[in-house]
């Protein structure tokens, strides 16, 4: 069978024609169960019709024969005495409480009622105001036996209708009840019916008129012409049922309503009314199969309990049995011959498939001189000829193609810069001359297999960068420095085919940088001698130490003093700048109070704050714990934002606070300054970098040379930290930064935290 399955499999032209065939097939076996299925559901929409149809003559033969009693009761509790006969009339004789003139009353009644055609009268009950039975009426069980049975008197006060009546007043306009009651003395149940008996006005007692259930559910059977009637309780317990003699003609047990369908009409108990839905439920009693309709049965309003009205299944199943294996008959029979027909076909359009075939393995082989010889005019020659075209045209573009490729190749082999190219696996799949050159290696010796081969050390220190740009760009490559560049290779289709990484030699950039910063840094250590030297004289000047000073003598000083200050502020900056691209500045990080820092960093510019009319406001909680920080990178990135704030403010107040984020700390400078421009607060951080030229920090005498915050954010970073700024033009800048404290882990998800919050 695997020989078969494979030879069939490995057949083109079995492989197109024989899906064809099994969908042909399913099409056709699908088509034929839907005929049945759909067939099938008709016939049970009738069924369910019809069952519908027959629940409701149900319904409404409760209603006519609740309306049959009522006339009868009628004429049973309103007769009036007869001279001609000399009986009394039914008041006159329940008010006097004689059983004897009462049975006499009703027993013509009974008589007439038994035969009274819609009645169906099987117990006629009389009882008086204390609710005792007077008389008590039943017809016998065998319809031949000529006389009826007399029950003896008894309480039945606690038969909740019986009360009901008994408590009428004059003016209730509801004042007969029907009801599917179960009187103890006979254990059997009864469709009732009770209406009082006035006399003068006042209730004096009561008449029942009764059917037994098997009588009525006999009688619903009768009238609706269906195969089974059930009669439930309230609470769903089973009492009566009658079934088509033809069908179950032996009594069958049957079971109480299920706990889902009373569940579903007790949940609906407030809107029953007549019409109300049915439940259609398939039940299977005594092995047939019946399609029931359960509804509650209401008369007049009140809820008496449920009917089901059912019709057998027996013709919806015999009929689909008889249905079912036609259609599978044909069913078979159309699949042998959809078979057969492709077998043909295949066979037929095998023969010129087999020479595309070969002509198409032999062309795979290498042999670019094969040509198909089809000669059919149909679709399979204009295929044929097709192929030949497209074999002539792919052995040009072949020729080009591998000429373009060794232009490219060339090109990439000439360019200057290192390139790698690798896949999506970090295999290196093409290197140039120049990469070579990098690496020291021949012409002839192989390259490297994965990017990570290339030996390729991060350059740390010594380079005129931030770290940040540093760590991503800058590498150490034997002996050259190379700056990285990697870049996604996109096909057409917008998919990923790996990576290209550029190399380029910044060994003689970085040489000049390297100078200018040593350079700069050589200048900044000699002007700071005489700058010192100037400053400490006028010092000595204002303190009067050669004579008093007059007011012109002073403000000259001063001012001398004050731009001395400044000048060596700003090479302070310049040398720090020199001393981080040197790699000179180390960070230790270690436990630190952040008071103490703050402190003496405030200390050094309060003064400069007090001269220039302002007013420094210190936040420092009480309790704050201690930070992972170097103690000189704090103390210094907090005097740069309070001389910065101090500089760049005119009037107003400045804020040093520090606030505890639960994981990590957070030191704000608050200003009343002019603000920075939105655009301008990622900018702010770089080197050179100094506003917008419109404040009044830009034009003043204390303008900065744009490294103070570019120094602040390389020393923060090097302590895991963040800073940033939030401000609105004129209306002041709050500039910040974070430290994680001591205590604490650090953590991917927390480092992000920090980040976030800033």
């Amino acid at each position: 069978m695997n020989k078969i399955w494979r030879k069939l499999n490995s057949r083109l032209s079995y492989q197109i024609t024989l899906p064809f065939l099994f969908l042909t097939i399913c099409v056709v076996l699908v088509g034929a169960l839907y005929t049945f299925f759909f067939y099938t559901r008709l016939l049970n929409s009738r069924l369910e019709d019809q069952v519908i149809i027959v629940t409701n003559l149900v319904r409404n033969s409760f209603t006519l024969q609740e309306e049959m009693n009522l006339d009868f009761l009628r004429d049973v509790t309103f007769a009036a005495p007869d001279d001609t006969l000399e009986i009394p009339g039914v008041p006159d004789a329940l008010n006097a409480q004689d059983p004897d003139e009462l049975a006499s009353v009703l027993d013509l009644f009974f008589r007439l009622g038994t035969n009274r055609s819609g009645v169906r009268l099987d117990r006629l009950i009389a009882f008086d105001r204390d609710g005792q039975t007077l008389v008590d009426f039943e017809r016998p069980l065998d319809p031949t036996q000529p006389t009826y049975r007399r029950h003896s008197r008894r309480d039945i006060r606690d038969v909740w209708f019986v009360d009901a009546i008994l408590r009428l007043g004059v003016d209730d306009s509801i004042d007969k009840f029907p009801a599917l009651i179960e009187f103890t003395d006979t254990n059997t149940f009864y469709f009732a019916t009770v209406a009082p008996v006035r006399y003068e006005d006042a209730v004096v007692g009561g008449v029942i008129v009764a059917m037994r259930a098997d009588n009525l559910v006999n009688t619903l059977l009768m009238r609706s012409q269906s195969d089974g009637v059930l009669l439930y309780a309230p609470d769903g317990t089973f009492i009566e049922a009658a079934f088509n003699p033809r069908l179950l003609s032996q009594p069958v047990a049957v079971p109480p309503m299920s706990p889902e369908a009373l569940k579903r009409f007790l949940n609906n108990a407030d809107s029953f009314s007549r019409f109300t839905e049915p439940l259609l439920v398939q039940q299977e009693i005594a092995d047939e199969d019946f399609k029931f309709a359960y509804v509650p049965l209401i008369v007049h309003g009140t809820h008496l309990g449920y009917v089901a009205t059912g019709l057998s299944m027996r013709e919806i199943i015999q009929t689909t049995s008889n249905v079912f294996w036609p259609i599978l008959g044909v069913i078979f029979a159309l699949a042998l011959s959809i078979f057969g027909a492709g077998i043909w076909i295949a066979r037929y359009f095998a023969s010129p498939l087999e020479e595309l075939v070969q002509t198409a393995n032999d062309i795979s082989s290498g042999n670019l001189e094969r040509r198909a010889n089809v000669h059919v005019v149909n679709e399979i020659g204009d295929l044929a000829l097709s192929f030949n075209t497209m074999t002539e045209f792919l052995t040009e573009l072949l020729a080009q193609v591998d000429a373009d490729a060794t232009q490219r190749a060339a090109i990439v082999d000439s360019i200057t810069d290192g390139i790698v190219v690798i896949d999506d696996q970090g295999i290196v799949t093409l290197i140039n001359r120049a990469t070579r050159k990098l690496l020291g290696i021949d012409e002839r010796d192989p390259g490297p297999q994965r990017l990570s081969d290339i030996p390729m050390k991060r350059l740390v220190e010594g380079v005129p960068e931030f770290a940040s740009q540093r760590d991503q760009e800058l590498y150490m490559l034997g002996n050259y420095i190379v700056r990285v560049s990697l870049a996604e290779v996109v096909r057409a289709d917008q998919t990923r085919s790996g990576f290209v990484c550029l190399l380029q030699d910044m060994t003689a950039e970085v040489a000049v940088d390297r100078a200018k910063t040593n350079f700069i840094g050589t200048i900044s250590h000699e002007l700071r001698t005489p700058l010192t030297v100037i400053s400490g004289n006028a010092d000595l000047l204002l303190r009067g130490l050669v004579g008093k000073l007059d007011d012109d003598q002073v403000v000259f000083v001063d001012a001398i003093r004050q731009h001395s200050h400044n000048m060596a502020g700003l090479l302070q900056n310049v040398i720090t700048v020199a001393n981080l691209d040197a790699g000179v500045v180390t960070t230790e990080l270690g436990p630190v109070d952040l008071r103490l820092p703050i402190d003496e960093s405030h200390w050094r510019v309060q003064s400069q704050i007090k001269a220039k009319g302002l007013t420094l406001q210190i936040q420092i909680p009480e309790h704050l714990r201690m930070v992972m920080a170097d103690f000189d990178h704090v103390r210094q990135v907090v005097y740069q934002l309070l001389d910065n704030a101090r500089r760049y403010t005119v009037q107003g107040t400045i804020t040093l606070r520090a606030i505890d984020c639960h994981d990590h700390v957070r030191v704000e400078v608050e200003d009343t300054g002019h603000g920075v421009p939105v655009d301008m607060h990622d900018q702010i951080f770089q080197r050179f970098i100094r506003g917008d030229g419109t404040s009044e920090g830009i034009n003043s005498a204390e303008r900065g040379i744009g490294l103070g915050l570019a120094i602040s954010k390389q020393l923060v970073e090097r302590q895991g930290g963040t800073i940033g700024v939030q401000s609105v033009p004129g209306q002041g800048s709050t500039f910040f930064f974070t430290l994680r404290y001591a205590d604490d882990i650090p953590s991917p998800e927390k480092t992000t935290q920090m980040a976030t919050a800033a």
